[in-house]
């Protein structure tokens, strides 16, 4: 079939098939791309096709080591990029994100195990029932709820953004945490957090004179009855 035939019977102009034909290379070459969307008939650029570029590259080097990665980090690299190439009009803002992902198939999910089930029927009937017999005699600013959680400040996320067509593995956290114990009043009074750690007088806090929260410190940074009795 000759070039004058074929936009005939592909129902195209000329200048479109020669385009096509000039950029043959380079448009299987994306088709091929496992992360392409493949029914789209037009490639889409964004505000900047270069930033874009060197974003995607990145993410896709990123998750072939399994990391984690999640919207914070992607737009802080989003304006990392412009940096480096001198550019100082580009700002990853949540619309040009939300149109960047779904244009490079980019999800987001957490590789997770399954967890049971909660009796929601006994704590119903907790509240309805025993709460109010327990909470007579109180006032709401004598009330107070206090439970403990760790911090694992060097671990990373656990939802990531990944291609559609990708498979995610599980990874093994770093366990390295820190205690906080969270206090609040019914009245919604809130006491100071109490963080609980392993050295007594950590580096990091040379010169520091004043915390915004109380400190303990124990081997394990577990609560222990002395510290919660303190």
């Amino acid at each position: 079939m000759t070039q004058a035939e074929a936009p005939a019977q592909l129902k195209i102009s000329q200048p479109t098939l020669s385009r096509l034909l000039r950029n043959r290379k380079t448009i299987a070459g994306m088709y091929n791309d496992s992360n392409v969307n493949k029914n789209r008939k037009r490639k889409r650029c964004g505000k900047d096709e270069d930033v874009e570029t060197a974003l995607k590259e990145w993410f896709t080097c990123v998750r072939e080591k399994d990391a984690s990665v999640n919207g914070p980090l992607l737009k802080m690299k989003a304006e990392h990029f412009p940096q480096r190439m001198e550019k100082s009009n580009f700002v990853a803002t949540d619309g040009w994100f939300r149109t960047w992902i779904a244009r490079e198939k980019i999800t987001y999910c957490k590789p997770a195990d399954e967890q049971g089930e909660a009796d929601e029927v006994a704590a119903y009937t907790l509240i309805r029932d025993e709460w109010p017999k327990i909470i007579a005699d109180y006032l709401p600013t004598q009330i107070y709820n206090a439970d403990e959680t760790g911090l694992y400040y060097r671990t990373l996320p656990e939802h990531t953004f990944i291609f559609q067509d990708e498979k995610t593995k599980r990874f093994k956290a770093c366990k390295e945490r820190v205690t906080v114990l969270c206090c609040a009043s019914l009245s919604g009074q809130k006491r100071p957090l109490l963080v609980i750690s392993k050295s007594a007088i950590p580096r990091c806090f040379k010169g520091v004179k004043n915390l915004p929260t109380e400190y303990r410190a124990n081997i394990n940074t577990w609560m222990t009855t002395s510290i919660f009795s303190e």
